[in-house]
């Protein structure tokens, strides 16, 4: 193992040309792959875009819930 390691530390100060091509390929890579990464470590799993704070506002959505409710009173009041 520590003769492999040799080698390629030799062959680490070998210059080498990269084609312009080749070049932006590997930054697309890199910053494809900084996104990918981010995304994935970030601290928030789940974004809620508005309040949803459970008010109901009276919009009569036809909610199962408020369908209920309605009837529950409708049966106290008479």
């Amino acid at each position: 193992m520590k003769e492999k390691w040799e080698e390629f530390k030799v062959s680490l100060s070998d210059t080498t040309s990269m084609s312009k091509r080749e070049f932006l390929l590997t930054l697309a890579v890199c910053i494809l792959g900084g996104i990918v990464f981010g995304i994935f470590c970030s601290p928030r799993k789940s974004t809620v875009i508005g309040s949803n704070n459970g008010n109901n506002c009276g919009n009569g959505c036809g909610c199962v819930e408020d369908e209920e409710n309605e009837e529950e009173r409708n049966k106290e009041d008479n």
